[in-house]
């Protein structure tokens, strides 16, 4: 399939944290994820995907020409001296090219993070890239800034970021 007009329509994602909801942006495309989706290198329908909480010190490197996780590992929030991700379930690529869709949807089941014996601190964005052997293996997809400012999930609370009902995103 030719991805020329890659990614025209970025969904908004909601953010549920307890029973508050706040507005997040839409998810943003890497310049080097567009590159890696064009070669092959990353398959949306068969590659398996993490998300991965990020910190507001990562602003300045998601706005970077970078691809592989190295890039931002010292950005992702910490829980318990690990990084706060979680694998993506029930992704689904809607608008098969057999049935002549133009337009295609890239969406998973809404993630949950959830504050079991540290709190996340410090969470304003979350990153979507592939599952690798390692971080240099694992290329970036998209990320989104869950929030203006950055915010805590205290211990025994969880972050459930629900994506839009339009899907992460769209091809056309």
């Amino acid at each position: 399939m030719s991805i020329r007009n890659l990614l025209t329509n970025a969904r908004r994602t909601a953010l549920k944290l307890r029973k508050t909801k706040m507005a997040a942006s839409a998810w943003t495309v890497f310049n080097r994820a567009k590159n890696n989706l064009g070669l092959g290198n990353i398959d949306l329908s068969g590659d398996t995907f993490n998300m991965v909480l990020m910190t507001t010190t990562a602003s300045a490197a998601l706005l970077t020409d970078i691809s592989t996780r190295n890039s931002i590992g010292a950005y992702t929030v910490s829980q318990n001296g690990t990084d706060a991700k979680t694998a993506l379930a029930s992704i689904v690529w809607t608008g098969t090219a057999s049935t002549g869709a133009a337009t295609r949807k890239w969406d998973t089941a809404d993630p949950v993070f959830t504050a079991n014996t540290s709190a996340l601190g410090g969470v304003r964005y979350a990153v979507i890239y592939t599952s690798g052997a390692s971080n240099g293996a694992e290329k970036l997809l998209c990320y989104a800034a869950l929030s203006t400012t950055a915010f805590n999930v205290s211990v025994g609370n969880t972050l459930t970021v629900q994506m839009a009902a339009g899907g992460v995103f769209t091809l056309a």
